[in-house]
This record gives structure tokens, sequence and C-alpha cells, in this order.
């Protein structure tokens, strides 16, 4: 209940701090008046509303493997007394994100088409908008980045407890408690991950609008609907793919 309600006092002071500076697009039905929701069958079926509960489901979906995998790398650098892992990933983490994650993936979705310094979306809310809104699909470069970007996500901290590991166990049989300690952190790392992953492909990804990410597992009849409620996202689309027919011819 006490991070419940943490969480929520963090979200209401992002969306105050940016009130004053933010204005609403009007290309993507999303962040129109709810009552073009009225009669639309996605109304329900995707998460194409901004709702606070969505962005809390992500948190706590995410927030497990982060908090178990990070903090089994610190342990491990208590251990070693080698702290440039934590550095390392910090840094990594920051990259991919911040920096690359926003422009090849959060860019082309619906939420980011509203205006002002911060992102407002059911994943990366609160993050610094410092890129342009792209309607159009993303491209099969960025598709091909974010896969790795996400295996990257996925294997790196847990392959950073990797050197701690193998270190403690060169002190055996001195440091065995240590040892055990470390290899059932990243049991429980491994365990975390999978299970965020699994929520994440399983119950989120089917209802999210930022339809060409590869990951995203929408019906093609809900998309459709949604880029003719969306002209401007629409003509990105087809702009988008006569390109791509003409470089294939």
């Amino acid at each position: 209940m006490i991070s419940l309600n943490t969480n929520q006092l963090l979200l209401e002071l992002l969306i105050k701090i940016n009130e004053s500076t933010e204005t609403v697009s009007e290309v993507c039905c999303t962040w129109q008046d709810e009552t073009v929701c009225i009669n639309c069958q996605n109304n329900t079926k995707l998460d194409c509303r901004w709702e606070r509960r969505h962005v809390l489901r992500f948190l706590f979906t995410m927030s497990p493997a982060l908090l178990v995998t990070f903090g089994s790398i610190i342990v491990g650098s208590v251990f070693t007394g080698r702290f440039w892992w934590i550095l390392g990933a910090l840094v990594g983490y920051y990259a991919i994100f911040f920096i690359i994650e926003t422009r090849i993936l959060c860019s082309h979705c619906p939420y980011y088409s509203k205006e002002g310094i911060m992102l407002h979306c059911l994943a990366n809310h609160g993050f610094i908008r410092i890129y342009k809104y792209h309607p159009e699909p993303m491209n099969t470069f960025e598709r091909t980045l974010l896969v790795i970007g996400f295996v990257l996500f996925g294997t790196l901290p847990l392959a950073g407890q990797i050197p701690s590991i193998l270190i403690v166990n060169g002190a055996l049989p001195t440091n065995q408690g240590q040892f055990i300690t470390l290899l059932v952190l990243m049991g429980v790392s491994i365990i975390s991950v999978i299970f965020s992953f699994t929520y994440l492909f399983t119950k989120i990804c089917p209802k999210c609008v930022n339809f060409s990410c590869p990951f995203n597992s929408v019906q093609q009849e809900l998309v459709e609907d949604y880029l003719e409620r969306n002209p401007h996202m629409k003509n990105a689309w087809e702009k988008q793919k006569r390109r791509n027919e003409e470089m294939i011819s």
C-alpha cells in the first residue's frame, strides 16, 4: 500500500510540473476529447486512453525484475569490492531507454503526439520528450535495433552478476556463504525477468497502440479501425508502405 501511494504521488507531481508547458495535439484520437470514444469498438479492446492504473500496472510489472537484478549486482559488488559493474549497468540502461528506445520506439506511438517536455504514456511516463513525433511505422532498422535492445535489457543484468559469482567462487571455501547468496540471487533474478517479460508480452502488448513495435500483437482489424479514426497517422503509414514497395521494386 505504501508503494502504491508513493507511485500515485509521483505521477501527480509529474503531471503538475508539466501542465504549464504542454499543449494537446489533435493528431491522435488518444488525446482528443473522450466523446470520440463513445461509438468506438476499440474503447475496451485497446489501451488507447491514458489512465493512471495502466501506468501503475506497467511499473509493478517491470519493477521486480529491475530491483532484483540491480540489487543482485550491487550485492555482488559489495562482496568483491568492484563497483564498476554498477556504473556500467546504469550508463547502459540510461543510453538504451532514455536516448535510443525513446527515438526508435516511443516517438512512433500515438501517446508521443501529445506536445510538451514530458512524455505521457502507459510505460515510460515521465521521460523527457526530446524528439519530434513520428506518425509513420517503425522501419526495419528500428525494429531490429529494438529487438536487440530488449535482448540486452533482459540478459545484461544477469550477465553482470556472473563476474561476482566467479570471483567469489575462486575464494572458496572461505566465501561459501557469499557464493550461495549470489547463486540464489541469480536464480531469483532469472525468475523475475521471465515473469516480467511474460506478463508484458501476454497482457500489455496485445492492447498497446504502438502497432509497429515488433512485439505488438493487437488484432489487425483493431489496428485498421484505429488508423481510420486517425487520418494523419494513416497517411503516414500509407506513405511508408509505398516507399517500401518502391524500394523493393
